[in-house]
C-alpha cells in the first residue's frame, strides 16, 4: 500500500541508501541535499512516498514564491525534487504517489487550488507520468538549473469536482 507521510527525522537514513543515478540527479536533487535545505526554507514541506511502511520515494511541497516561475497563482503550492526509489520505479508508485497527492495537498494544504511543477524537456518519462496524473502543459517555459523546464499545473478544484460526481 502506498502512503505519503510528512518527512520525520526517522525517515532521514533511508535517504543514505537512496542511489539516484547521474541521469537523475541531472533532472532532481538527492532527498538529503534537499532535506538540508528544508532545514533553512520554513516554506518546504517535505513528503516521503511510503510502501508499506518502506521508504520508496521523496518530494518537497513548497509555498515559497519560487511557485511565480510557474504560474500566476497565488494559491500554488510547487511540487519540486519528486524522485522514485532505482528499486521501488517501474512499479506504479509514482502514479499511486501523484494520485495521493490531491487528497494529500487538500488536508494539509487547504488554501491550495494547484500544484505546479517543472519538467525538463529531455525528461520524457516524468513528462509521461506527470501527464497521465493530470498535469497540463500549459505553455510556459523558463530555463532551470539544467535545462528548459515545462510548466506543468493540476488545478485541484477540476478534479476534486470529478471525483465527486
Amino acid at each position: 500500500m502506498i502512503t505519503l507521510a510528512p518527512c520525520e527525522k526517522q525517515f532521514r537514513t533511508a535517504f543514505e541508501n537512496y542511489p539516484l543515478s547521474a541521469e537523475h540527479l541531472s533532472f532532481t536533487r538527492h532527498p538529503l541535499e534537499l532535506l538540508e535545505c528544508c532545514e533553512s526554507t520554513s516554506t518546504y514541506s517535505p513528503i516521503v512516498i511510503l510502501e508499506n511502511s518502506v521508504v520508496a520515494g521523496f518530494f518537497v511541497l513548497d509555498i515559497g514564491e519560487d511557485k511565480f516561475h510557474y504560474t500566476d497563482i497565488q494559491e500554488s503550492i510547487l511540487l519540486r525534487g519528486y524522485s522514485i526509489h532505482p528499486a521501488y520505479q517501474g512499479q506504479g508508485i509514482a502514479k499511486a504517489s501523484l494520485d495521493l497527492l490531491v487528497t494529500y495537498t487538500m488536508e494539509h494544504f487547504p488554501q491550495v487550488s494547484q500544484i505546479v511543477l517543472g519538467v525538463n524537456e529531455a525528461n520524457k518519462v516524468a513528462q509521461s507520468v506527470y501527464l497521465t496524473s493530470g498535469f497540463m502543459d500549459e505553455g510556459r517555459r523558463f530555463t532551470g538549473r539544467s535545462g528548459t523546464q515545462i510548466a506543468m499545473c493540476l488545478q485541484l478544484s477540476e478534479i476534486h469536482l470529478s471525483r465527486n460526481t
